[in-house]
């Protein structure tokens, strides 16, 4: 069973139109990149960035070897039982291999998973105290949806129900975060806890959380603030909400109250994306700024938000496909013979000043870049 369930003949025309719309883009050429890249040169951290053969940009050989990579990893990213960066790269992994129909691939990712329901396995159960634990939920969640028993469905609702144990005023959970990743980490869990049992409690939570952060953090030209304290666009944390928006309003019924309000915000940034995009296609650590580095993780981010918009119908024109096109082709370079994702921004607080963030260190394989590469060549495969 694929993460957005069987497909009908329409959405199998859509999807087909925009594969086919991709292909094209494509096919379109270097010229333009190869142009931005003489008068605004990237900082190549001791790599040259070189344009990678055509086959070596496809989607699905990209995704297939970023989830090589993962599996190659002999040890888990831990932090009191798994991190949410584990949690999110295998959540990636599984998604893709299942859109690909790669059975063996899949079954490689749920044998690496496969521990958690084990005794031994249980110290890898973060406890769900805050989201940076409880956001493991859509790891299991996602398992069982791709076939895994009802093991992982008992174990990925237990993180969901946790996220509201002791729920705020107004119905916010109690791990809402003053910084955007807390969009992703509870509406993602919520949005997949209703996919597994349609249970109105958990779209109604997924959305009202993202109205929170949108009422709070959205700017007019449509980015986001940082957080409550820092007023300062950062790549990583607008990728987290355009990916929160995407999960949520892919999985949602559009009868959700406040689904209408999250698609219309989804817009306002997608059209702020397209308008801060840098010349060879990256987005920057501080998007709006362009005194700012480049950053990896941003534009996988980005770069699946806007490919989910036009799979899904929710944006249209050329601007976005082009965004979208320039983004894939830019991380495509980023990316190294052992397929790890060059110059990803490390973990990162929140500050009121852009020195901070400018001042980040970068680090090649970090997870956060790997997995919303996947994100983003799942939807473009």
């Amino acid at each position: 069973m694929s993460y957005d369930g069987p497909m009908s003949a329409q959405r199998v025309r859509k999807k087909r139109k925009f594969r086919l719309s991709w292909l094209a883009l494509l096919a379109l050429g270097w010229f333009g990149v190869a142009a931005a890249q003489k008068t605004h040169p990237r900082p190549t951290a001791g790599h040259a960035r070189r344009r990678p053969p055509a086959a070596a940009r496809s989607p699905r050989a990209v995704g297939i070897r970023l989830v090589r990579n993962l599996l190659a990893r002999k040890r888990f990213a831990l932090d009191h039982g798994f991190s949410y960066m584990e949690s999110c790269a295998g959540y990636a992994a599984a998604r893709f291999a299942a859109s690909i129909g790669d059975r063996r691939l899949l079954a490689a990712v749920e044998r690496r998973y496969a521990v958690l329901l084990t005794p031994a396995g249980r110290k890898y159960q973060p406890a769900p105290r805050q989201v940076d634990q409880s956001v493991f939920g859509i790891l299991p969640l996602e398992l069982f949806q791709l076939g895994g028993g009802r093991a992982y469905r008992a174990l990925g609702l237990r993180y969901a129900n946790a996220q509201w144990n002791h729920p705020l005023a107004g119905g916010l959970s109690p791990e809402t975060k003053g910084y955007l990743d807390g969009a992703y980490k509870l509406s993602a869990v919520q949005a997949h806890a209703w996919q597994v049992t349609h249970r109105a409690r958990y779209a109604r939570r997924s959305l009202r959380e993202l109205l929170y952060y949108i009422h709070q953090f959205q700017r007019p030209d449509g980015l986001f603030w940082h957080g409550e304290k820092a007023h300062v666009v950062w790549g990583r944390g607008d990728g987290w909400m355009a990916s929160a928006l995407v999960e949520a309003l892919s999985v949602l019924p559009p009868g959700t109250p406040g689904y209408h309000q999250a698609l219309a915000s989804y817009r306002k940034l997608m059209t702020a994306l397209a308008r801060t995009q840098a010349p060879d296609g990256m987005w920057r650590q501080v998007v709006d700024d362009p005194r700012a580095w480049e950053e990896s993780s941003c534009t996988g981010m980005f770069t699946y938000a806007l490919a989910s918009g036009l799979r899904h119908g929710w944006i249209r024109g050329a601007r976005y496909e082009r965004a979208a096109h320039r983004g894939w082709r830019a991380l495509c370079r980023d990316l190294d013979a052992r397929a790890n994702v060059r110059g990803v921004c490390i973990l990162t607080e929140h500050a009121g000043n852009i020195a901070y963030y400018l001042s980040r260190p970068r680090q090649d394989g970090n997870l956060h870049g790997q997995f919303s590469m996947l994100w983003a060549a799942r939807v473009l495969y």
